[in-house]
């Protein structure tokens, strides 16, 4: 007898084995086979295929019995593969964690898993209580529905999905809470321990490899009941999945970019399709996509119009930096500077934003004109004071500032550009009586010290805090009374389809970390353009206008999400190849009815890590399918060894 098994290697297809007969596998079981010079384990896909006489067969070396895949995950495995343009042994790897398989646990090695009891009493608003009676008539146990719990920054949405945890735990359903960045696990699984007795398993590239072997195999054996973790939690083995909660469901966080490309908050929902599982998406700032698919009755729509306990949403203000613009070589407008030490003298917290890491953008020397670019990147190298170097933030890779210049003599350097630890100098230069804290993920090394400045800033220990982006995403700050976005104008720049939503979203959700849990808070936008709708939009605090115009632009443009798209990024290290390479795809790409074929065209950064990029875009209607058509096709053309296809199914960004 034999069976195909599909192995996690670059293959769209099983391979066929002999299963011997002292081993009972079954499909969706994981089982050990040889393949080539190597055991692998893969997963039993199916019964044998016919193979010739004349191919020798090999057996199944042996099946593991702690963990299985069962009929719904490999539907989705499937799925998820068409969908994204992957092949199906690249998608069963996102499911094995090696280390599980290849060391057993211990038997009396103790494994912590979550007491599902809520230890606090949550006394909810009027507000809250009508959203979670919405939420008990729309979600069912077993059932599959999707809804969007949109409310306003610091209206209570993370106590509501508590609530909604504490009803799925009870029922003996295991709960995942999806999280777009690790540095919000630390301060939210506190909460967890607040609410409920005791944290939750966490699932992220920093957790040990020896603690991701006990939550694997407590997923597993159902006595881990809640997860909080990144992306990659979505394929844990659970047993009994009823909830998947998406927190900040906005995020291009979600979004993976590199080897295994995909978009996590759309396969949790395709998953949840699949396995009949409730989805909750959860954002101040929905996604455009999703809250498109709320008027389209595809989605469940609760929103939350006020802050909890009543709190006052910050006052936004205005600073036109051509009226008041700042001193010269100075970043900060003077004319807010009273009114912010009025500020600190009542004991609250300032937030500085600025969304660039490093000190400079770009570093000249004045007398030869050499600019220090990246050699592997068609970008400048940013100067970073704090450590003296010039780092690429595509490549990583640094520069000394030390250079001869054509007179022999060192070179005279003039810094140009502002980034966050240049403000930060700033800051620290006016307020020198003040403790100070630079938020940037070039500060933050691991978990202890990420949980050391959070406590620091929560217990008032920090005065002003200079962040970056990593700043604006769903963190709890109660002290923070008022917020500068030292250039708000920046975040516009570039030629991205989604720019007006995407500097929406950080803006607003930027502002929601102000007045929290103070009074009288308030957000200055230092600008050269007061007059630009989508700051406005911010400042009259009506989200529902801002979507209801983007969408009619989108709609009258013909882009997403009354479009869909799939880019084709073709890279190489010879510049003639990917251009030739691209026009040969273009014009073998398959013609399909009410599809368009735009480009190709240089990447807008045309060289990362040392090899050259050209795009082509195709873009067809929401209810086409052309992935079936495409995977077909991609596995029929031929590219030089030199040259890399990718495949971008419903692209965020376009660098």
């Amino acid at each position: 007898m034999t069976l195909d098994v599909l192995l996690p290697l670059k293959f769209d297809h099983p391979f066929t084995y002999n299963i011997p007969k002292d081993i009972n596998a079954k499909i969706g079981d994981f089982v050990l086979v040889p393949f080539q010079n190597k055991e692998i384990i893969g997963v039993v896909w199916g019964k044998g295929s016919s193979v010739k006489s004349s191919i020798r067969i090999k057996d199944i070396k042996r099946k593991f019995d702690f963990v299985s895949l069962d009929k719904d995950t490999l539907t989705f495995v499937e799925k998820f593969s068409l969908y994204n343009l992957v092949d199906l042994g690249i998608v069963l790897k996102l499911f094995i964690f090696k280390k599980a398989f290849i060391k057993s646990l211990k038997k009396n090695k103790k494994i912590q898993f979550f007491k599902s009891t809520l230890k606090k009493k949550i006394n909810f608003d009027d507000s809250q209580k009508k959203a979670i009676k919405i939420l008990d008539d729309k979600i069912t146990f077993d059932k599959f529905s999707t809804t969007l719990l949109h409310g306003i920054t610091g209206s209570g949405k993370t106590l509501i999905y508590f609530k909604k945890i504490q009803d799925f735990l009870e029922k003996g359903y295991q709960v995942l809470v999806l999280l777009p960045e690790i540095a919000l696990t630390n301060q939210i699984k506190e909460r967890f321990k607040e609410y409920f007795g005791d944290y939750p398993a966490l699932w992220h590239s920093d957790v040990s490899e020896k603690n991701k072997k006990l939550i694997w195999q407590g997923i597993a054996d159902n006595k881990i009941n809640l997860v909080l973790g990144a992306r990659s939690s979505l394929f844990l083995p659970f047993k009994r999945l009823g909830l998947i909660i998406i927190d900040e469901e906005h995020d291009q966080s979600y979004k993976q970019e590199d080897q295994i490309i995909y978009n996590a908050r759309d396969m949790a929902v395709l998953m949840a399709s699949i396995k009949n599982i409730s989805v909750i998406l959860v954002s101040a700032t929905p996604s455009l996509e999703t809250y498109y698919n709320t008027i389209n009755k595809k989605f469940f729509y609760i929103s939350l119009d006020k802050r909890y306990k009543d709190a006052q949403l910050p006052e936004v203000k205005f600073v036109d930096l051509k009226i008041n613009p700042p001193l010269k070589s100075k970043f900060i407008s003077p004319s807010i500077l009273p009114e912010l030490r009025n500020i600190l003298e009542k004991g609250n917290q300032i937030l500085f934003f600025l969304n660039r890491r490093g000190y400079s953008t770009f570093v000249i020397c004045s007398k030869c004109g050499y600019r220090f670019n990246c050699p592997h990147c068609s970008v400048s190298l940013i100067y970073h004071k704090e450590t003296n170097k010039l780092i690429c933030h595509y490549c990583n890779h640094e520069a000394s500032l030390q250079r001869k210049c054509k007179d022999g003599d060192d070179c005279k350097l003039s810094f140009y550009g502002l980034g966050v630890e240049k403000i930060y100098e700033e800051v620290k230069e006016i307020f020198s009586d003040q403790r100070t804290e630079l938020f940037s993920s070039d500060f933050i090394h691991n978990d202890d010290n990420a949980k050391k400045i959070f406590e620091n800033i929560q217990d008032g220990r920090i005065n002003i805090i200079v962040g970056t982006q990593l700043i604006s995403k769903g963190f709890h700050f109660p002290k923070l009374n008022c917020i500068v976005v030292v250039n708000a104008d920046t975040n516009f720049l570039g030629n991205d389809i989604r720019s007006s939503e995407k500097t929406y979203q950080l803006m607003n959700q930027l502002s929601g970390r102000a007045g929290r849990e103070v009074k009288n808070s308030t957000v200055y936008f230092q600008t050269f353009e007061p007059e630009n709708q989508t700051l406005k939009s911010i400042c009259d605090q009506n989200i529902l206008s801002f979507y209801e115009n983007e969408i009619s632009f989108r709609e009258r443009s013909n882009l997403p999400p009354f479009t869909k798209l799939i880019a084709f990024i073709i890279s190489g290290k010879n510049r003639f190849d990917v251009d030739e390479c691209a026009r040969v795809l273009k014009n073998r790409i398959p013609r399909m009815k009410d599809t368009q074929l735009l480009g190709p065209v240089s990447a807008s950064i045309s060289l990362i890590k040392g090899k050259y990029r050209s795009r082509l875009l195709l873009k067809y209607p929401q209810e086409a399918f052309p992935q079936k058509f495409l995977k077909n096709w991609l596995k029929t053309i031929k590219i030089k060894k030199n040259i890399s296809l990718t495949v971008d199914v419903d692209p965020i960004n376009f660098k």
